[in-house]
C-alpha cells in the first residue's frame, strides 16, 4: 500500500493528474463558501422569524442574543465543513479521477487495456450521491465526533473510520468500473481508505490525498487482476 502511494505521489507532475486534483480543489473550497453563504443566511433569515420574540424575551439584550446565536450556528456549520471536507473533496476529484487512471496505466501497465470512462453524467451522478452520503453518514456522526474529541483518540478514530470506509468503497466503485476482472471484486481498500483519511487531517498536505488514494487503489486493483505480489 505504501509502495502505491510513493507511486502515485511520483507522477504529481503529470498534468492528466496534477489538473484534476487542481479542479476537485476549486470546486470543494468554492462549495464549502456557498455553504457558510447559505447557512449563514439561513441563520439570519430565522432570526428575522423571531425578532419580536427576541425582543420579548431578551429586551434590550436581544442584540447580544442574536449576535451568540449567529456566531453559535456559524461555529456549526463550520465544524461540518471541517468534517465532510475528505468526502466532498474526494467527489469532486471523482468527476475527472478517469484522467487519473489513464496517466496510471500509461506510465505503469502500458501493455493493459482499460475499460471505456463512464460518460461525464455518470460522474457527476456519482459525485453528488458521494456528496450527498459524505453528508448524511457525517451529520449522524457529529454527536460522536464532538463526544469523542473529549478523550482525542475516539474522536479521531470514529472520524477516520467512517471517511475512511466510504473513501475506500467509493473509489473501489469507481477503478472496478475501468479493470473488469473477477479478482478485483475480492479486493478491499479500507487501509487506502484509513491512510488517506489521515492524510486529509493535514492542512495542505491533505490536497494530495484524493490523488493518492486514486492511485494507490488503482495499483492494488490492477495487481489483483494481473496477480502480481505486493
Amino acid at each position: 500500500m505504501i509502495t502505491s502511494y510513493l507511486l502515485t505521489l511520483s507522477q504529481f507532475k503529470d498534468q492528466k493528474i496534477f489538473k484534476p486534483l487542481c479542479y476537485a480543489t476549486v470546486l470543494t473550497i468554492a462549495s464549502i463558501i456557498l455553504l457558510l453563504a447559505l447557512g449563514a443566511g439561513a441563520i439570519s433569515w430565522a432570526l428575522d422569524l423571531f425578532t419580536y420574540t427576541l425582543q420579548d424575551w431578551f429586551g434590550d439584550a436581544k442584540g447580544f442574543v442574536r449576535g451568540l446565536i449567529q456566531v453559535i450556528g456559524a461555529s456549526f456549520i463550520v465544524v461540518i465543513g471541517y468534517f465532510t471536507f475528505a468526502g466532498i473533496h474526494a467527489a469532486f476529484l471523482g468527476i475527472f479521477i478517469d484522467d487519473i487512471f489513464d496517466a496510471i496505466q500509461l506510465k505503469h501497465y502500458p501493455d493493459f487495456t482499460l475499460q471505456p470512462p463512464p460518460s461525464l453524467s455518470v460522474g457527476i451522478i456519482f459525485s453528488i450521491r458521494f456528496i450527498l452520503l459524505t453528508l448524511l453518514i457525517n451529520f449522524i456522526a457529529i454527536p460522536f465526533y464532538l463526544l469523542g474529541w473529549i478523550l482525542p483518540p475516539i474522536g479521531i478514530s470514529i472520524q477516520i473510520g467512517i471517511n475512511g470506509y466510504l473513501l475506500g468503497k467509493e473509489y473501489g466503485t469507481l477503478c472496478r468500473m475501468r479493470i473488469k476482472n473477477e479478482a478485483t471484486t475480492k479486493t478491499t481498500h479500507f487501509p487506502e481508505g484509513v491512510l488517506a483519511s489521515c492524510i486529509w487531517m493535514i492542512p495542505i498536505i491533505n490536497l494530495t490525498a484524493p490523488v493518492l488514494l486514486a492511485g494507490s487503489i488503482m495499483h492494488t486493483q490492477m495487481k489483483a487482476s494481473r496477480q502480481l505480489p505486493d
